[in-house]
């Protein structure tokens, strides 16, 4: 049921005006850890930038990265697998960074980034780092929002905020996600579920509105400081305010020597490093390459919010550019031939500077259980990656609509392995500079999630590229 935003902010106290962004980045020097985020999506750069994006966790690496980075992020792309599949990618990643931080002598903060619409394997892969890294005296904290995308806690309850209207999350179409299906809002209640009742919500700690917004951040931080160890604990949050003075009672608590493992959406880190906001990216600046080629768009993502954006952007197209990829055809046995001749058909478009759009046919296709569904969305996925690694010629651009679809075009497809985001083109819609080891080294690729944005959005950023 939603409710007005309005009649919450009325029964609200104010928030607190001191600027803790800019305390929360002297803290975060001070504490000298690198911050690590363990991102199950390849979207949860969507609020930072000058941060490098890695695919690889091997020890070296890692070693590499502690000594040089105050912050970077692991892409996993675990949302697209099994259960069991993203248990062992989180146990190989939480032995490796206990190996290189011993190497390399640098302290870390965990952060194990996810949707903010509460789609993931949760709390598996906190759960799973907790374990691996030692840290069975750490707490959990909860912390969901992300306020480009609108989504907000209140009184405990995770809410989309769609002009000025709160829905519970619970009662939007993510909530039946055909892999990671819920029923509660109410975050408390939330963990009980996805626990499986083996955390009860009762057991939850949580810190309202009013108590973040009057309470001095020493108080909250005390009261953080005693949490008894393997609790989880959530916070309310609307907005950056509200979340800065949160990160900085954090950071205090962190000061004291609690132990913390962060399981939370995109907002939450540039909260806790304490990194200046930044306007959105410059177009000009963005396709400072000059090309006559055309530019490229990949929809895969099948959520409500994408399809209804696909259909706006159709309208830029003709029907040369328009490639519909039939999933039926990629499952079948003639797959090989299918794709050959729409990679043949979309580099055409692109030496002749037309811009083309390749999307996932609209009927979703499921299996016979979760972990089907998964082995299907992963071969549809595969065959959006054969078609980009099969281009000859470099795209004036490259859009990816959807969390699988932007990981594996960037992983498999240009044979990303380090990269770094510079900025966002649209709240919540980041760019990548990619590496040079890279199939396209100064392709502009831009990381469209499935759920941001209104149906005009990627309409809108598709003009504003050409």
């Amino acid at each position: 049921m939603s409710i007005a935003l309005s009649k919450i902010l009325k029964e609200l106290p104010k928030e607190d005006s001191l600027n803790y962004r800019g305390l929360n980045f002297e803290l975060f020097k001070k504490l000298n850890k690198t911050c690590i985020v363990i991102d199950d999506d390849p979207t949860g750069n969507q609020t930072v930038y000058g941060i490098p994006l890695l695919t690889n966790w091997d020890v070296q690496t890692l070693t590499s990265e502690l000594e040089n980075s105050s912050t970077f992020f692991l892409l996993t792309n675990s949302r697209s697998l099994s259960a069991e599949e993203s248990k062992l990618t989180y146990k190989t990643i939480g032995a490796n960074i206990l190996e290189a931080s011993k190497i390399s002598g640098k302290a870390y903060t965990i952060i194990s980034r996810s949707d903010s619409t509460l789609r993931g394997h949760f709390p598996l892969e906190p759960e799973t780092l907790k374990s691996k890294l030692n840290l069975s005296d750490a707490i959990i904290v909860f912390i969901p929002v992300m306020f480009e995308g609108n989504r907000v806690t209140v009184n405990n309850t995770h809410y989309i905020n769609e002009e000025g209207e709160l829905t519970p999350v619970s009662e939007t179409p993510f909530a039946q996600d055909h892999s990671f299906k819920y029923s509660k809002s109410n975050l408390k209640e939330y963990i009980e579920e996805k626990s499986k009742g083996d955390i009860n919500s009762s057991e939850v700690y949580s810190f309202s509105l009013s108590t973040i917004r009057t309470e001095k951040v020493e108080a909250l931080s005390n009261t953080i400081f005693e949490i008894p160890p393997s609790n989880y604990c959530v916070f309310d949050s609307l907005s950056y305010s509200d979340l800065d003075k949160v990160s900085q009672a954090l950071l205090l608590a962190e000061k004291s020597g609690k132990k913390i493992i962060y399981r939370t959406s995109s907002s939450f880190v540039p909260s806790y490093i304490g990194l200046k906001p930044m306007g959105l990216i410059d177009t000009g600046r963005l396709l400072s390459n000059k090309t006559s080629h055309g530019g490229l768009t990949v929809v895969g993502s099948y959520v409500k919010k994408s399809s209804e954006q696909l259909q706006k952007a159709l309208r830029l197209f003709d029907s040369n550019t328009i490639i519909e990829l039939d999933i039926r055809k990629v499952l079948g046995n003639s797959s090989a031939a299918y794709l050959s001749s729409l990679i043949k058909k979309i580099d055409e478009n692109i030496k002749a500077g037309e811009n083309s759009i390749v999307f996932t046919s609209r009927t979703l296709i499921t299996g016979k259980d979760a972990s089907a569904t998964i082995n299907i969305a992963s071969t549809v996925s595969n065959a959006l990656v054969e078609i980009v690694n099969g281009l000859s010629t470099e795209p004036k651009y490259l859009i990816a609509k959807g969390g699988i679809t932007s990981h594996d075009l960037a992983t498999k497809g240009l044979e990303m392995k380090r990269s770094k985001v510079i900025g966002q083109i649209a709240p919540g819609i980041p760019v990548w500079e990619m590496g040079e080891d890279t199939k396209f080294p100064k392709l502009p690729y831009i990381v469209f999630p499935g759920n941001v944005g209104n149906e005009n959005t990627l309409k809108n950023i598709i003009k504003k590229l050409n």
